[in-house]
């Protein structure tokens, strides 16, 4: 027994030192202190990452190097970030997911699936005018079902359960059509997909202590095994559905020729792709392609809608005022309460606020990038290939100069005057990333927010169960729209 734990420590402590070893030896950013070997920075960074950073930004300027989880990593601050979301030969995002996250085994066909914007900007983004209709009703029928008449006081808690079904309803009918979204079994696929796909991102990689990406490396091993993968269930779902529908449209079409209707959506277009053969259907592959669009969309967008939610409910000084603009914008609706694709631009005092929401989520660091090749910043530091970057949000966000008063105060209608809507990436918001990645799916996916806001704030009161400003759950660096709860009651017309 002891023997054996001899031995383990004695691996890692061998391990470490052969990592230590290794590291290059360019004109790196400096590395910050540190106290206890292989732990590192990493307590620091988990339990009091604000101030400790601000302290490590004080000290070592724009540029520095922390231990965290077994690996040095690099955190770049507002002076160079542009540089990072500017050089994509050099820093590349999808790299890093790799790196954390076993998609392309949880998904075992996704490696065929290589133009993943390219058919998202043409199935979907180009079409949103074309949706616009399908989403407002999907999303207001989804919410009376979730939130209900509210004819007495409903008090809603942990509200991004809530909204993930709500979202997921108009996105189900753009992707899968407008039949197999009424099924609720579909509706929970979408909005749990995401959640349960991520539980290899929740996991602390502790075994990253004995080296840099073995916990990725087991997690992939456990998928490839077939000992857990939390995407199964829901690729079933996905395929039990999808071979009815496929089945049902290929027979609808022989049968009816030229007076056939064609479907509107996602999986019609899949379906003429030119390698679709209707006598070898692939479904999983089909499954595993829609399964990339749930992971990207539903959750990013329904913790933004759920945060702005929070952040009004918190702040009802503000809702008279927006409740009195979408009244405005309403007048535009036809008889059936829709309203035109272009009334969107009229809710200036909604996307300023949505942008603000954004602006404050709480992300301290984030958009981290892989390092594809040795690099020299413009201020002369080095930073080597296979290591990984960090962009400093706080160091963006709380900047006078770049946010303009009060950085760091929750000011509504704050980009009113600058003339940039919630889905513009400019240089100190990063809440979509930036340069030629920025988000392709930021305009959909806000628009998808504003038309639920636009249709709350109509029907509701709405208001945080405590009364007071409530903050985000936090967890490191990141954040998470608090579970509180949020009082929402019929509005008295």
């Amino acid at each position: 027994m002891y023997q054996a734990i001899i031995l383990g420590f004695i691996l890692i402590i061998t391990l470490y030192v052969l990592k230590r070893m290794r590291e290059p030896k360019l004109n790196m950013p400096p590395l910050i202190r540190y106290k206890f070997p292989i732990i590192g920075h990493t307590y620091s960074y988990l339990y009091n990452t604000e101030e400790f950073l601000k302290q490590c930004r004080k000290e070592y300027g724009d540029i520095f190097c922390l231990y965290i989880w077994g690996q040095v990593r690099i955190i770049v601050g507002k002076e160079h970030s542009q540089e990072v979301l500017s050089r994509d030969d050099v820093f590349d995002f999808s790299k890093a997911i790799e790196r954390i996250f076993p998609g392309d085994v949880m998904l075992k066909t996704l490696e065929r699936f290589t133009n993943t914007s390219k058919v998202l900007k043409e199935y979907v983004l180009n079409k949103m005018k074309f949706y616009n209709e399908r989403m407002q009703n999907s999303l207001y029928s989804a919410t009376k079902k979730q939130i209900g008449e509210c004819d007495e006081p409903k008090v809603i808690y942990n509200i991004y359960n809530l909204i993930t079904k709500i979202i997921s309803a108009p996105i189900a009918n753009i992707f899968v059509g407008e039949e197999i979204s009424q099924y609720e079994e579909i509706i929970t696929t979408f909005a749990e997909f995401t959640s349960d796909s991520a539980i290899f991102l929740m996991i602390p990689p502790i075994l990253d202590f004995i080296y840099p990406g073995l916990q990725n490396y087991i997690n992939r091993i456990i998928l490839r095994l077939g000992l857990y993968n939390p995407a199964v269930k829901h690729q079933n779902i996905l395929i039990k559905h999808l071979k009815k529908q496929i089945c049902k449209r290929l027979q609808d079409k022989e049968k009816n020729g030229e007076s056939w209707k064609r479907p509107d959506d996602f999986l019609q277009d899949t379906m003429e792709e030119e390698d679709f053969d209707p006598n070898n259907v692939d479904y999983p592959f089909i499954a595993d392609k829609l399964g990339v669009f749930i992971f990207v969309s539903i959750h990013s967008t329904s913790s933004t809608c759920a945060n702005a939610i929070i952040d009004l409910a918190s702040r009802p000084e503000y809702m008279q005022e927006l409740y009195e603009e979408q009244l405005e914008v309403h007048k535009e609706a036809d008889e059936n309460g829709i309203l035109p694709f272009e009334a969107l631009n009229n809710m200036k005092k909604l996307d300023s606020f949505i942008r603000e929401s954004l602006r404050l989520t709480g992300f301290i660091t984030g958009l981290q990038h892989a390092i594809l090749k040795d690099y020299t910043f413009s201020n002369g530091l080095q930073v080597p290939e296979d290591y990984l970057i960090d962009l400093y949000f706080d160091d963006i966000y709380v900047d006078e100069s770049l946010q303009g008063p009060n950085p760091k105060s929750f000011e509504p209608f704050r980009h009113l005057d600058a003339n940039v809507p919630a889905s513009k990436v400019t240089r100190n918001y990063l809440a979509f990333g930036g340069g030629k990645h920025a988000c392709p799916g930021r305009q959909f996916a806000i628009n998808e927010i504003k038309f639920f806001m636009h249709y709350a704030i109509l029907k509701y009161n709405f208001r945080t169960e405590s009364g007071k400003i409530e903050e985000k759950t936090r967890l490191g660096p990141m954040t998470s729209p608090s579970s509180c709860g949020v009082v929402f009651e019929k509005r008295n017309k």
